[in-house]
């Protein structure tokens, strides 16, 4: 079956599409909240603070990651999350501020 589109959509909308999909889900917020909140963790820690299987961790990262709301930095031997800049650009300055409350 051949799919038509009939609605193009450009390039930015796709890419805001991914960000409030990837904003979607309680367990990606909790991700954000949770970076927004404590810088530079790990991915062990995130999971063990989140209460997340390794498996399911690294699959919300994913998601977060493509869509460009966090950035994964080497710092040594240890590979450390932060929630790209970017973030505060997009949310409100109380959103910012819940999920920072969240995130402790």
């Amino acid at each position: 079956m051949i799919q038509v589109n009939l609605c193009p959509v450009s390039e930015n909308l796709e890419r805001w599409a991914k960000v409030f999909a990837a904003l979607g889900s309680a367990e990606r917020l909790a991700v954000v909240a949770h970076l927004l909140a404590k810088r530079g963790q790990n991915c062990q820690e995130l999971a063990r603070s989140l209460r997340l299987s390794t498996p399911a961790l690294s699959y919300h990262l994913r998601i977060l990651e493509e869509a460009g709301l966090i950035v994964r930095e080497k710092r040594g031997r240890r590979r450390c999350l932060r929630v790209s800049p970017e973030v505060k650009e997009i949310l409100r300055p109380k959103v910012l501020a819940e999920l920072r409350k969240e995130g402790k």
